[in-house]
């Protein structure tokens, strides 16, 4: 027992703070061990509209980042042209303001609806207020394969 209540409260403190404390996680992706993602040139994504608006446009970025032509529009519409697309979800939460809780992505093969790659992030119970467009590139990287940059 520590010899005072200021060395007392400190190591309470300090218990609860690692009890609690919690991240944010970019998932390691996953891929199909057959697929290559650097070999699509062309991709769709399926957009949600409305509050995820902005969630639409970050996805179509981190995409085009990579060097893709980006279609979007809804999973009815999508071409049979296109090698893959791209489904996502996100989920928000409500806390002084809005932040985003979890995020994830899937990109499926067009041809035959095979899944080739999947990530995601998480929001811990003691959250951040993440900018949604990083994390989206993040989680992208990942799926590319790419080294996350700090």
């Amino acid at each position: 027992m520590p010899s005072s209540p200021v060395k007392f409260f400190a190591l309470l403190l300090l218990a609860a703070s690692l009890c609690f404390s919690a991240c944010s996680t970019v998932n390691p992706a996953r891929t199909q061990a057959e697929s290559n993602l650097r070999t699509f040139k062309t991709a769709y994504v399926v957009t949600h509209g409305g509050s995820s608006f902005d969630m639409d446009q970050h996805l179509q970025n981190a995409l085009l980042d990579r060097g893709l032509k980006v279609s979007a529009g809804p999973e009815k519409a999508k071409p049979t042209d296109v090698e893959m697309y791209a489904i996502y979800t996100d989920t928000w939460r409500w806390d002084l303001t809005m932040y985003l809780k979890s995020l994830q992505i899937q990109f499926y093969e067009t041809k035959n609806g095979t899944l080739v790659a999947s990530g995601s992030f998480s929001n811990g119970i003691l959250h951040s207020w993440p900018d949604a467009g990083k994390k989206v590139s993040e989680v992208v990287a990942t799926m590319y394969g790419e080294k996350k940059v700090e």
